[in-house]
C-alpha cells in the first residue's frame, strides 16, 4: 500500500532526513497500520448504544502562559510573528 515515494513525501513535510533503509522500514510499518484501520471498518457498530452519556472528560483549565521559548526556535522561517511553512495541500 505505502510506497517509498509516499514515505519520502511525509518525511519531507516533517523535515526528516531518512536513509533508504529507513524509508523501506517505514513503508512496511505504515502499510501494517493502514491494514489495522481496514479491520476497524469491518466492525459492526449499528447495534451499539450511544455512549455519549457515559463520557466523562476531566480536563484542566486552558491557561495562556509564557513558555520561555523564543518563536524562532520552532521554525527557521519566521516572518514577524508568523511561521512560514511549506505548502502541503496541492491545488488543481
Amino acid at each position: 500500500m505505502f510506497e517509498a515515494k509516499d514515505v519520502r513525501k511525509i518525511a519531507a513535510l516533517s523535515s526528516l532526513e531518512l536513509t533508504d533503509e529507513e524509508v523501506g522500514k517505514f513503508a512496511e510499518q505504515f502499510t501494517v497500520i493502514l491494514k489495522y484501520f481496514e479491520k476497524l471498518k469491518e466492525i459492526d457498530v449499528v447495534d451499539l448504544a450511544d455512549r455519549d452519556d457515559q463520557l466523562q472528560v476531566s480536563g484542566r483549565d486552558d491557561i495562556c502562559a509564557d513558555s520561555g521559548v523564543s518563536p524562532d526556535q520552532f521554525s527557521p522561517y519566521l516572518d514577524r510573528k508568523f511561521f512560514k511553512v511549506p505548502r502541503v495541500i496541492e491545488q488543481n
